[in-house]
């Protein structure tokens, strides 16, 4: 076979190739953050109230509205297995955020970023844990706080749905 022969059945399908991949990438859609929701054991919602420097974390009855819708932020690490990310809120962008500072601890909304451990959380296994080891725990309606030590019920139980 000729030298240009060889470089033309090797350079024509290599080149279809990327026109293809080219086409399908230019027509699908752009991917969005997937909006969650997280009720409960009580069958409340996460929630937040309040705007700026007065947002607050409450859980109240759930009526599918911004202030109740959540995304996962892109920054990541993993803690003790799990995959750690920011819990942002569609409403206002800031982020759900506590301490370790003792047992029982306040949850607020704050912006995101600084490096805070406080705002890196997983809902894995029906549960809302942060990178400092506290659960999320909340009443029927009312602020959350977040536990150090895992416990049962209602409180610790949180079930997330795609929107």
């Amino acid at each position: 076979m000729s030298p240009w022969r060889t470089k033309l059945r090797l350079t024509v399908p290599a080149g279809l190739a990327a026109l293809t991949l080219a086409t399908a990438g230019a027509l699908s859609p752009a991917s969005a953050a997937t909006n969650w929701s997280y009720r409960n054991g009580y069958g409340s919602c996460l929630n937040v109230g309040g705007w700026g420097s007065n947002e607050y974390v409450i859980t109240i009855d759930c009526y599918d509205t911004t202030s109740q819708l959540f995304h996962w932020g892109s920054e990541s690490n993993t803690w003790q297995g799990h995959t750690m990310r920011r819990l942002v809120n569609n409403y206002s962008g800031n982020c759900v955020t506590t301490d370790n500072a003792t047992e029982l601890n306040a949850v607020w909304m704050s912006p995101c970023g600084g490096g805070r451990s406080g705002q890196f959380w997983t809902a894995d296994d029906g549960r809302i844990q942060n990178q400092n080891g506290n659960f999320l725990i909340g009443d029927d309606i009312g602020p959350l706080n977040t536990v150090r030590e895992l416990g049962t019920g209602a409180a610790f139980q949180w079930i997330g749905s795609t929107h």
